[in-house]
């Protein structure tokens, strides 16, 4: 595990170098994003448009070739209008992080005799507060949160590699340095 210590150390940086390089350009990587998105989609509704020819029975075939089709559909309009893709894909975040944020507040306010429970209600209002800055500013917003939730997530992950790949080479040091010395041998 030490000797791939070193790639993943290296994953690691590449990771925080791609997020910090995702930050210089958001508007791109939103665009990106949202194309990459598209591609899962398409592929998606390729694999369950055969997938629905398998299936015995009108309805059963029927219902999977529409949910494929469905899918076929997003994935074409995505990658015909990336922009429109991008606020769409932008605006749902927003919501989605309005009604978690709800949600959690909700939560709190349940588990108030805990001692978590203000957690819970920071994480909540911070949730609230960025899905209504996403949708006030929506669809101008569209720009910039995808990419910049997307170089956030990379620079994250790279740190996290970087410090489970310096913890295996701290922790097998030690290991290899133990059973090297001669006393431990005598």
């Amino acid at each position: 595990m030490r000797q791939k210590s070193g790639w993943l150390l290296a994953a690691g940086i590449s990771l925080v170098v791609l997020g910090v390089l995702g930050l210089l350009m958001t508007a791109a990587l939103s665009i990106a994003s949202a194309i990459w998105f598209g591609a899962m989609v398409l592929v998606a509704g390729i694999v369950l448009v055969a997938d629905a020819v398998r299936h015995s029975g009108w309805r059963s075939r029927l219902l999977h070739g529409l949910i494929g089709l469905l899918y076929l559909v997003v994935g074409i309009v995505t990658f015909s209008n990336p922009l429109a893709a991008t606020a769409s894909l932008t605006l749902f975040v927003g919501a989605a992080l309005f009604a978690t944020g709800i949600l959690r507040i909700v939560i709190a306010f349940q588990t108030r005799p805990n001692p978590s429970w203000s957690m819970i209600l920071v994480s909540g209002l911070l949730s609230l507060v960025l899905g209504v800055l996403i949708m006030i500013q929506w669809p101008a917003s569209s720009l910039w949160v995808l990419g910049t939730f997307l170089a956030i997530e990379l620079i994250f992950q790279g740190i996290a590699t970087i410090t489970l790949a310096r913890a295996i080479q701290s922790t097998f040091d030690g290991v290899i340095a133990k059973r090297s010395t001669p006393a431990a041998e005598a």
